[in-house]
């Protein structure tokens, strides 16, 4: 696939579009909900409001593309697909060397892709940069025949089994033949991971497209994300996971099929692809990244609403849910208010140094409320009962061991500790007594005083045999059911629609089937006592 040769003149003329492009667009303020700009990204989605973190160090060598062998020609990369020091051309393609490497520090000014498609100066870093290209087509073809491109190094040391990996990079699209005037769309990156050097470059030699790594052997996707910008540098990372030791690694597009570019009716254009450009390429285990990190204001998180606490003291702070700035949220601390779902929280911290925007805080209702332990429980020989079902964000520990739910199947004395994501617990003591439940009787409480001081909290009969098809209501003295449950360990805590339920007698409908067989029906009446 060629990319023909732009003149001097059309180099003038893309320059001066993007200059009168940025120019007339509105500068984008990044702590008001709104796209000042008219790019159809609002605040942190913006690359505008980027605060760019620094790494120190590297295990890439040659992360920046600013040592290379030879200035780039508009040659096939067969030739030559290792130009970039410590670099090479991930897979066997027919496409030229010019669109692999580019360096604006030589005369050919990096070839044909950036005399038609030229980044946003100053670069990330020095002068050197790499092309990824994705290519589409208007007919259907497989995946494996698509012209992908990659570079990939074979590292001085490998990345770990079970251990946490992240790359940092700058990418950007500036102007693609895709969309010649329009917006810039996003664009994925992807890690590839093999443990064989020598399976760089991958696929058929002399082939027009060899598709993505993972259509071949001992290649796995170790991780990817989609970035955002529009004609900028914008600066992301990528969380590795690394299922087997990894030796080498290859960077560009994920296996995804590009919808089809209408342009043009002939398929073999150079009109049918994307472009997009990486820089400043940092690898390191997880712990060695510059992150900064949100905390949970001391002991506020179990006592109602979650408070959370910038990481940085003497500062100025922009507090975000899902990366659009929360209107008067400029303190230190910051409360959150009553969660309904999972959202992702982020303080912007400016300094006389410059800015750091935190890690994604995930916020998530705490479901501690929710676990209901007995004080004393029957179960039947033989047999063993739930006393605390798995729910997502809970961790148990019973008599120090730790697991994801509250199963005995012994008789003695338990203490049962519950805790949420963000560390609040909740301990119970529980006593569990076998008994021979030949006749699978139940205990069914007479009263009971809803008022969270844990004692008789709930209404909850005690069966005392193994059971199935559990089910309970709860009717007013009107007959109108106000509670109704199939979870035995549930209880009623005497409520309707949220509030309190009145003082008085209701009446209960008690179904189960016993380890025998036989269906139980048991109805009566319990006092809701104040």
């Amino acid at each position: 696939m060629q990319m023909p040769y732009k003149n001097i003149i059309r180099v003038v003329v893309l320059f001066i579009f993007m200059a009168q492009g940025y120019s007339s667009r509105a500068q984008e303020i990044c702590n008001n909900g709104i796209d000042d700009d008219a790019d159809n990204l609002i605040d942190l989605h913006d690359p505008d409001c980027q605060c760019h973190f620094k790494v120190k160090d590297n295990l890439l060598l040659n992360g920046s593309f600013e040592l290379y062998n030879h200035c780039p020609v508009n040659a096939t990369y067969t030739g030559n697909y290792n130009i970039a020091n410590n670099w090479q051309y991930g897979s066997y393609t027919y496409t030229n060397e010019a669109s692999f490497y580019h360096n604006l520090s030589c005369a050919y000014d990096s070839g044909l892709v950036v005399l038609s498609m030229p980044p946003a100066l100053p670069l990330p870093d020095g002068n050197g940069f790499i092309g990824i290209i994705n290519s589409t087509y208007i007919s259907p073809v497989p995946e494996k025949t698509i012209t992908k491109s990659y570079v990939g190094q074979c590292l001085q040391t490998a990345l770990k089994k079970g251990e946490d990996y992240t790359l940092g990079f700058y990418g950007g699209r500036f102007r693609s033949w895709d969309n010649l005037t329009g917006k810039i769309y996003p664009f994925t990156v992807a890690v590839f991971g093999n443990a064989d050097c020598n399976a760089v470059p991958f696929g058929a030699v002399n082939a027009f497209g060899s598709g993505c790594p993972a259509n071949y052997p001992g290649w796995v996707l170790l991780g990817k994300t989609t970035v955002y910008g529009s004609g900028a540098w914008v600066q992301d990372k990528i969380k590795l996971t690394i299922p087997a030791d990894i030796n080498v690694i290859e960077v560009g597009v994920d296996c995804s099929v590009l919808a089809p570019i209408n342009d043009l009716t002939d398929s073999t254009t150079f009109l049918d692809y994307h472009l997009y450009y990486l820089d400043d390429l940092h690898m390191l285990p997880t712990k060695d990244f510059p992150f900064e990190y949100i905390h949970l204001y001391a002991g506020s998180s179990c006592n109602g609403l979650l408070v959370l606490e910038a990481p940085v003291a003497n500062a100025s702070y922009q507090w975000y849910k899902d990366s659009i700035a929360i209107a008067g949220a400029t303190n230190k601390i910051y409360t959150v208010p009553a969660v309904t779902g999972t959202h992702f929280y982020n303080v912007l911290i400016s300094t006389d140094t410059g800015c750091v925007i935190t890690e994604p805080f995930p916020v998530t209702a705490s479901r501690l409320n929710e676990v209901h332990i007995p004080a004393d429980t029957l179960i039947c020989s033989n047999n063993n009962i739930v006393l605390a079902p798995p729910l997502d964000g809970i961790t148990y520990t019973v008599n120090g061991e730790p697991n994801n739910i509250v199963t005995v199947d012994k008789e003695g004395h338990y203490i049962i500790v519950a805790t949420d994501v963000y560390g609040c617990k909740k301990t119970f003591a529980a006593n569990v007594i076998k008994q021979n439940c030949t006749g699978c009787t139940a205990y069914i409480p007479t009263a009971f005083t809803p008022n969270n001081d844990r004692l008789n909290d709930f209404f909850r009969p005690i069966i005392q045999c193994g059971f199935s098809d559990f089910r309970m209501r709860i009717y007013n003295r009107w007959s109108q059911k106000i509670f109704e449950t199939t979870n035995s360990n549930e209880g009623w805590n005497g409520t309707y629609t949220g509030s309190k339920a009145a003082f008085g007698t209701y009446i209960y409908v008690i179904t189960y089937k016993s380890i025998t067989g036989i269906t139980k029906s048991l109805r009566g009446t319990v006092v809701l006592l104040l």
